[in-house]
């Protein structure tokens, strides 16, 4: 019996290969002489995926849409050293995507890097050979065994833009749609194997490109559009793996309609009484580092006579900001201060007219949060662990997370925040919200509000591993998404300073400064306290020596904050945020889990 049905999904396999040919799909068997045994060693997997929702404001509708046969990059291992195994395009199938898989054993981790929505060609490295987006010419770029992760991820690049003026901004055509990517993580590849979420809802692909819209809200002044982009990137990753932004400084280009700027290249349209706005023309963008100077050349009507206003990409405290992939910035002109230029070409020399026009921007950052998703809503925290540094006497207070979500439902039973104090004997507790806010019909979309925790010094001895207690943790539920972020707490720093290590360990003693986890990055936030200054990221990799940084990506997964001794009496603080590699078995929505250290160091 069992000998019949393996014939028979033989059968079923050699049907779906004509289909597939008929179809011209490129389905992969290389190195592998005989069919028979080459199907044998194949699954199919049937692919689950969405785009991430740029959230605000909504456009045209292909900027969310995701083909049907995106490629699958295999790779085996961990972190960026994973090296590549095969390249293989989905098909359609009844409405469906599948992908045909070689299988592989437990026992490894498995990263399968989606690329949805490809160009016609991709770069590998630079911007000057392009090669056709199929498995020949992947696999002349990327060598089974030998390319690993980061190096693919580095440089497979898009088909760079026309280095002449663009005249129309690109990704921005009625049948366009966007390239998107996500990263997944399985433990092995067989028939159990879903290309989905735990609980089987779609994966959230990541835009390549950046969305902007001007929204114009003062009544002195008329938008009409946007004149021109300068400094824009040609070219992006095809998937940021490391969270660096390309360097693009000599790869650069402009958007206008014409040499002679005569009308905006995105125009703003009258959305309400005294309101003009782009969001039905957005500008896309791949992510642009501050050194690029992008900037736009906005047109108005101010006091009845038109002007040309120059507009640096910067925020509300007027510090240039960089622009980041599957981002959407939304500038709000709220008033005109003065006149711009006659001009373009004076705009252009001169200095950026953002005190002329009293604006704020609002950031959709929710990719830079954890997020889980349904087809209606998401529900996604900023870290998902968090660590006091902290040695007091009494409960303290810390903001321990953020929330953010763009649900505009209203669960009564089931929009809850809520903490397991009793199962640690009160060492922390939830300080407040008790619900999760959602958006409402005048409010903000999406909606990110702050988590605040109490912590005492008591809570590390609580921990799981040590007497067989439990773990503290917030437990976040909205309709059928739940999401929890564990509590943590460690002794404040002495004066004299520590390394904390974050690496793989089997240490479970909290007394120790070495905590379990594959690290990926780690970055120290600014702070009032100069954190940068006497917080530093070393590698295990640098040479004696090294004054360590404060941006780091490893491959070993080690990663060790040194905190450098403190000669004043006064206390200080000082924020760590870490990426590391979740620990989930088998697939998770988001293998990439973030870390909150709040790092207090005592005074002499």
């Amino acid at each position: 019996m069992r000998e019949s049905k393996r014939y028979i999904t033989i059968f079923f396999y050699l049907i779906l290969l004509l289909f597939m040919a008929g179809c011209e799909h490129d389905v992969s068997t290389i190195g592998q002489e005989n069919e028979e045994e080459a199907l044998k060693e194949k699954v199919q997997i049937e692919i689950f995926a969405r785009a991430k929702s740029y959230s605000l404001p909504p456009t045209r509708a292909l900027e969310s849409e995701v083909g049907k046969t995106p490629w699958i990059l295999v790779f085996k291992g961990q972190g960026a050293g994973a090296t590549f195994i095969e390249a293989v395009q989905a098909f359609e199938m009844i409405s469906k995507r599948y992908v045909l898989l070689t299988k592989q054993p437990a026992g490894n981790k498995y990263q399968l890097l989606i690329l949805a929505n490809p160009l016609d060609q991709f770069y590998y490295g630079n911007a000057s050979t392009g090669y056709d987006f199929n498995q020949a010419a992947l696999l002349s770029k990327l060598t089974p065994g030998v390319t690993t992760y980061g190096e693919a991820c580095s440089k497979l690049l898009t088909k760079p833009l026309d280095s002449n003026p663009l005249t129309t901004v690109p990704y921005s055509g009625d049948e366009e749609t966007i390239p998107m990517s996500h990263r997944l993580e399985v433990d092995q590849i067989d028939n159990t194997t879903k290309i989905a979420n735990t609980d089987g809802s779609s994966l959230l692909l990541t835009r390549v490109v950046a969305k902007i819209v001007i929204v114009n809200k003062a009544s002195n002044f008329i938008l009409k559009g946007v004149t021109a982009v300068m400094n824009v990137p040609r070219q992006g990753k095809l998937h940021d793996a490391d969270g660096i932004l390309m360097n693009n400084t000599t790869n650069l280009t402009e958007y206008r309609y014409d040499a002679a700027y005569s009308l905006p290249v995105v125009k703003a349209e009258t959305i309400a009484t005294d309101v003009q706005s782009t969001e039905k023309f957005p500008i896309y963008m791949y992510e642009s580092d501050v050194q690029n100077n992008t900037y736009l050349i906005i047109q108005g009507t101010y006091d009845n006579k038109d002007y040309y206003y120059k507009m640096s990409l910067l925020n509300s405290s007027l510090q240039a900001m960089d622009i980041e992939r599957n981002h959407s910035y939304t500038f709000t002109i709220n008033r005109a201060k003065g006149p711009g230029y006659d001009t373009v070409s004076d705009a252009k020399t001169a200095k950026p007219s953002n005190t002329d026009l009293d604006f704020e921007i609002m950031v959709d950052d929710s990719e830079s949060y954890e997020i889980l998703a349904n087809n209606d809503y998401y529900l996604g925290v900023s870290n998902s662990v968090f660590i006091a540094y902290y040695s007091g006497e009494n409960m303290e207070d810390y903001d321990a997370f953020s929330v953010i979500t763009d649900c505009t439902k209203d669960f009564q039973d089931a929009r809850t925040i809520t903490d397991n104090k009793l199962e640690v004997s009160g060492a922390f507790q939830l300080s407040g919200p008790f619900k999760v806010p959602i958006v409402t019909s005048n409010g903000t979309n999406p909606v990110i509000t702050p988590v605040t925790v109490g912590v005492t010094n008591q809570l590390m001895g609580y921990e799981e591993g040590i007497d067989d207690k439990k773990n503290a943790y917030i437990t976040l539920k909205l309709g059928n998404l739940e999401k929890k972020v564990h509590i943590r707490q460690r002794k404040a720093i002495s004066a004299g300073g520590s390394t904390l290590k974050f690496m793989p360990t089997n240490n479970t003693d909290p007394v120790v400064s070495e905590i379990n986890y594959f690290c990926l990055t780690g970055q120290v936030e600014e702070g009032t306290d100069n954190p940068k200054e006497w917080i530093r990221l070393y590698s295990s990799v640098m040479p004696e020596g090294h004054t360590g940084e404060d941006h780091i990506i490893v491959e070993d997964g080690r990663i060790y904050v040194e905190v450098l001794p403190n000669t004043n009496a006064t206390p200080r603080s000082g924020i760590v945020h870490l990426t590391t590699m979740a620990s989930v078995g088998g697939v998770s929505l988001n293998s990439v889990q973030r870390i909150k250290l709040d790092i207090t160091q005592l005074g002499q």
